[in-house]
């Protein structure tokens, strides 16, 4: 089992319980999965060193004090907006940059199939053209007319090894956008639990 997929069949035991209890417990079995990880367990061995779904519900039903998540007092909230505030230069920046390396990142990936489209429709435009232009060069010279023709059929090759590639390649491009995508927002809200933004 993930620590995804345990935290969501957490959640999904907890559903009785208030959205804060469900809150304080997916956070604190995060943390500990994390620490275990740290430890050098894997993903599955941390999970198992837990116990089953059931015994963990039962131990945070049983048991209120088990959760202990240490709020932060009003003065170092104060203290933390106003770090936020005055380093906002500099992590304002470092985050304009992130975002701009993650959609050159998106940029990037969108290019592959954008140019196999290209490829595609150009190579089917100038199929087109070739057989419709080799009739008015047969009449003048037939060797130029068969040459336009073999010219239009490679034009043609080319244009439906575009579309083919669109095919396959915009399929797959776009599972690792979204997983990219997931990432990146798990990752996000990762550190704005740890800032203290969302909880």
């Amino acid at each position: 089992m993930t620590k995804k997929e345990f935290i969501e069949k957490l959640e999904a035991e907890l559903k009785d319980e208030t959205y804060s209890t469900v809150t304080q417990v997916m956070t604190y079995y995060e943390e500990i999965i994390a620490d275990l990880m740290e430890d050098g367990y894997s993903e599955e061995d941390a999970i198992s060193k837990l116990g089953s779904i059931q015994e963990t519900v039962a131990n945070v039903k049983g048991n209120e004090e088990i959760i202990e998540i240490k709020k932060m007092k009003t003065t170092t909230s104060a203290w933390v907006s106003i770090l936020l505030i005055l380093g906002f230069p500099l992590w304002g920046s470092l985050m304009a940059a992130w975002l701009c390396l993650l959609l050159a990142a998106y940029i990037l990936i969108w290019c592959v199939p954008i140019i196999t489209v290209a490829l595609g429709l150009a190579g089917s435009m100038s199929f087109i053209v070739g057989i419709f232009g080799s009739f008015v060069l047969f009449t003048e010279s037939v060797s130029l007319g068969i040459t336009q023709l073999g010219v239009s059929a490679i034009f043609g090759a080319v244009g439906l090894i575009g579309i083919a590639l669109t095919y396959r390649v915009s399929g797959t491009i776009l599972a690792y956008s979204k997983k990219m995508t997931v990432y990146v927002k798990e990752f996000s809200v990762q550190i704005l639990r740890k800032v203290g933004v969302v909880c």
